[in-house]
């Protein structure tokens, strides 16, 4: 051994023998080298990983014989065939230097304060080939980082997305078969190949790429090794599929599969560490694609005036980005289109057909005047535009980058991203076009189409050079949005490290591409689509709420009912009136930092003008709230499992003691939520709360039924009403005040709306307001000590209670109930067919609430507009929701005796695709009396059990109430 590698082995031996700082066990007795922080304490033994331990939980996992291997040009090199290595130690990691000729290879441990987890990285230097920077190009095929037997035995295995993600290993600390510990082990890429065997496991990946010297050292992917103390609460590892229904929930999760939330929080951690990207405001992209601005031509005086609506309606409603995807005939045509979707006329502002005949180039050419006029008129409203681009074109500049094809180019075959060449052109032209024309970023879509050809590089290369053509675009243009569309959402987490995030509803926006929950509105059903998107992102791909994409409103029908896409002027008003604000809060609780708006009231006059101020001051304020909060947003994770139909679903953002749960119902009957106040919402601290209503009662306490005041571990109970969102606000009870014997500086009002006030010895409560038509109970909590002789509600004296601190009282609201989703029949989970039968009357306020909103939203619409059941929300409808709809099926209604129309709903309002898009029958019941008894027979056919949700009034919003004298 050379003098420096005894003299870095003993300073290492040194490092190693001070004593451990920080909290927990004492670690094992150690003699090699030695990593640790504040979480792990990591050892080796020799030029080997020989044990991880968790100082928190004191659970160690120790392995042996840990090693690694590679094939370069098709020769393998072990660790075992290489002589001792030299061995350098930092703060943060540890390398080990092998000789192996002609290579030189090293060997990087690294464990950062904060890390919850160990990397090893292997990087392969030319060496004696010439020195660095020289000699010729060679072959990585295969990197095996990581092969050890694990000191305890497995008693699970679970792969992470079919383990090209990683795996997950369990263990027990004792011989209770049942794991309380798990090892994570991953590579930073998605093409993760896990082998095991008893307690012998190992890890590659085959990278099957060239690599030039000039180039710098290769680097392999970080492997990361992480342990987790499980939380013993578990959800499927691979979601349910949309929308299905399951009677029993937690045997289905028993039966599968399983994920520890605790392992999901430490992967989304991991991927969070990596993240080249720390928002300090929320991203705010409008894509007018969704409202099919691509109709539109710019070049015409008319398109342009259209056009500039948009910008500034998208402005109005807070956004500061655009896509900006019209068509433009002054640079481009449809017949010059070389991709296969048929959209190039489009890419780089209309200027993407140019750039790949090489006919103009961003870093020599002048922006035309007409095109820059536009760019200065967005700029005015204070809105940057997005540039839509393809990297898989046939680009024209070098042919080497087609060769594979052999010729053959346009459609799916175009430019290899795995060429260095082709990255190295293609950064260099995405940043000179933001110079030139000050775009405020990109939306790529058709990445890597994956040619699977032995002519075309590698499919890791490919992926490789699409993550290398992102992180280096990140580097030299450092504020730019972007965007990620089609396919580099598939691509999992380590390649979006650079974005701002991926697709946001995990495939085309369309209606025809997802599958549609049961709902007459389709802002509701892109929102629930995007919650499951955002579920599967978190538990399936490990997405932190910094990359995790939102999706506001919807996309609107392409397609007429001949299912031709049309380019002419088609649907261009479908503003949802009642399903906006569920989707822009579905989107603000599950991805609160990237809001990318869709569909706004903007193309069509009627709906521009419609608008009130009020909406577009509810849109934009929610947009800055979460500016205002976006430190504590960061902390969001979901609580209550996957978004399902027949359950209610949430998400919780906590710090320490503080902080906001989202909770959402998607079905259209009341169901009720629970959750604990505890460390799975990610409360870890204080000795009681407050608990505050933002939405859709803003200022409404929610107490606890006993003492108004909650305390850790309680658990939370909400009724949801149908199609229903609740944002909650959760915060230290006023002056620190204790559980189960609270007081209070002034008194705390809960249950309702409204103002408490002590005058001498009377509980005055004044302004309440509640639920038309109901019964609420109410708590005050008054302060210590205080008299309460008697409680007045708007000066009228009314019956209480009182026990210590806390006032309860029941007061009624006026007017007649029906709320919003009103039901015409008790869910009965065990009914499978048959005749149901209801009596109903529809009180008069109700036909006085469509009026009105015929009032404020005077748009005239069509007989083909009104095939989409979301518009003409001025009609009473009745919805007959099923779990897993079929349109074959025979639905037959009477009312009143009489056959009523019963009408086919589809998320794509013509029917395309139905077994993606039918939502359910409905019936407009627009023309019955109000204020008069009327009678429903509705015939349902043989279903399953509980595949029948119920009958449900539409269109009808829950109205508010003071009350009763």
């Amino acid at each position: 051994m050379k003098l420096s590698s005894i003299a870095a082995v003993l300073l290492a031996s040194l490092l190693s023998a001070r004593p451990v700082p920080g909290p927990g066990p004492r670690a094992s007795d150690n003699t090699g080298p030695r990593l640790s922080n504040e979480f792990l304490v990591v050892d080796f033994s020799g030029s080997r990983l020989s044990s991880i331990l968790d100082r928190t939980t004191g659970a160690r996992v120790a392995f042996e014989d840990e090693t690694f291997s590679l094939v370069v040009d098709r020769e393998k090199i072990s660790a075992a065939s290489l002589s001792r290595p030299e061995l350098a130690v930092t703060r943060d990691d540890l390398t080990y230097s092998f000789a192996a000729p002609p290579f030189k290879i090293r060997v990087v441990y690294e464990l950062k304060p904060g890390w919850r987890f160990l990397t090893k990285q292997i990087f392969i230097d030319p060496g004696s080939r010439g020195g660095t920077g020289q000699g010729p190009a060679y072959r990585v095929n295969d990197i095996e980082a990581f092969a050890a037997r694990v000191g305890k035995p497995i008693r699970e295995k679970l792969g992470l997305s079919d383990a090209k993600f990683g795996t997950v290993l369990r263990f027990s600390a004792s011989e209770d078969p049942k794991p309380d510990v798990s090892l994570f082990a991953l590579y930073q890429n998605p093409f993760n190949v896990w082998r095991s065997s008893g307690r012998d496991v190992s890890a590659s990946y085959a990278p099957d790429m060239e690599w030039k010297p000039a180039d710098g050292p290769f680097a392999s992917d970080r492997l990361c090794l992480g342990l987790v103390a499980l939380s013993g609460t578990r959800v499927p590892a691979k979601s349910v599929p949309e929308w299905k229904y399951l009677p029993d929930y937690a045997r289905f999760v028993s039966e599968n599969p399983a994920v520890d939330l605790a392992e999901i929080d430490a992967l989304v951690e991991c991927v969070r560490a990596f993240l080249l990207v720390d928002p300090q405001k929320s991203i705010r992209v409008h894509v007018p694609w969704c409202e099919n601005d691509y109709q539109i031509d710019v070049s015409a005086p008319e398109g342009w005036v259209e056009y500039a609506r948009i910008i500034d309606r998208a402005a109005e409603l807070g956004c500061t980005h655009t896509l900006f995807t019209p068509a433009n005939a002054e640079f481009s045509s449809l017949k010059e289109n070389a991709d296969a979707w048929g959209w190039e006329n489009l890419l780089f502002f209309s200027l993407g057909q140019k750039i790949r005949k090489g006919e103009w180039d961003p870093a020599r050419d002048p922006v035309p005047p007409s095109l820059r006029k536009m760019l200065d008129y967005a700029k005015s409203r204070d809105i940057k535009l997005l540039s839509y681009s393809y990297p898989s074109l046939p680009f024209k500049q070098d042919p080497a980058w087609t060769a594979w094809a052999g010729g053959r180019t346009g459609g799916y075959t175009g430019a290899d991203t795995g060429l260095r060449s082709f990255q190295d052109w293609w950064i260099g032209t995405l940043a000179a076009f933001v110079k030139a024309t000050g775009a405020g970023g990109f939306s790529f879509d058709h990445w890597w189409i994956a040619y699977d050809d032995p002519a075309a590089t590698s499919l890791y290369a490919q992926w490789f050079g699409c993550r290398r053509i992102l992180e280096e675009l990140r580097r030299r243009v450092p504020g730019i949005v972007i965007d990620g569309r089609q396919q580099y959402m598939n691509f999992g987490p380590w390649t979006w490290l650079a974005g701002s995030y991926p697709h946001p509803t995990l495939t085309d926006e369309q209606p025809e591409s997802f599958q549609a929950f049961p709902d007459l509105h389709t802002d509701r059903v892109s929102a629930d689509r995007q919650r499951f998107a955002a579920w599967k992102y978190r538990t399936e791909r490990f997405a932190p709420p910094e990359i995790m994409p939102g999706y506001i409103t919807h996309q609107t029908e392409r397609e007429d009912g001949q299912r031709v896409m049309r380019r002419d002027r088609f649907r261009p008003r479908d503003w949802d009136v009642l399903g906006w604000r569920y989707s822009l809060l579905s989107s603000i609780g599950t991805a609160p930092i990237n809001h990318v708006v869709d569909f706004i009231p903007a193309r069509d006059p009627d709906e521009y003008r419609a608008l009130s101020e009020d909406d577009k001051k509810f849109f934009r304020g929610w947009l800055d709230w979460t500016d205002r909060n976006i430190g504590v947003l960061k902390r969001l994770k979901p609580i209550l499992g996957q978004p399902l139909i027949g359950r209610v679903d949430g998400t919780a953002a906590i710090s320490g003691d503080r902080g906001f749960v989202f909770l959402f119902n998607p079905n259209y009957r009341a169901l009720d939520a629970e959750f604990p106040l505890d460390a799975s919402i990610g409360l870890t601290k204080g000795r009681s709360f407050a608990i505050k209503e933002l939405y859709p009662e803003e200022g409404k306490g929610i107490g606890h039924p006993e003492n108004g005041l909650w305390g850790p571990g309680d658990k939370v109970r909400i009724p949801m009403g149908g199609t229903q969102v609740r944002v909650l606000e959760i915060a230290p009870a006023p002056d620190g005040n204790a559980v189960p014997a609270p007081s209070a500086a002034a008194p705390l009002l809960f249950g309702v709306r409204g103002k408490a006030v002590l005058r001498g010895d009377e509980l005055a409560l004044t302004d309440l307001a509640g639920e038309a038509g109901l019964e609420q109970a109410i708590t005050v909590v008054v302060p210590g000590g205080a008299a309460v002789k008697a409680l007045t509600v708007d000066g009228a004296r009314a019956a209480y209670v009182r026990k210590g601190n806390v006032v309860g009282a029941r007061v009624k609201f006026a007017g007649a109930p029906f709320r919003a989703c009103e039901p015409l029949w008790s869910f009965d989970p065990g009914f499978s067919g048959g005749t149901v039968k209801a009596g109903f009357r529809i009180p008069a306020r109700v036909f006085d609430q469509l009026a009105r909103r015929k009032k404020a939203w005077p748009v005239p619409y069509t007989e083909d507009d009104l095939l989409a059941p979301w518009l003409g929300s001025d009609r009473l409808l009745l919805f007959i929701q099923f779990a897993e709809p079929d349109d074959a099926w025979p639905v037959a209604m009477k009312i009143d005796g009489r056959a009523v129309d019963v009408k086919k709903a589809y998320n794509s309002i013509y029917g395309h695709s139905p077994r993606r898009t039918f939502l359910g029958f409905y019936v407009d019941v627009s023309s019955l009396a109000p204020e008069a008894e009327h009678a429903l027979e509705l015939i349902v056919p043989a279903v399953w059990p509980g595949q029948f949700q119920g009958v449900f009034f539409e269109n009808v919003e829950t109205e508010y109430a003071g009350p009763v004298r």
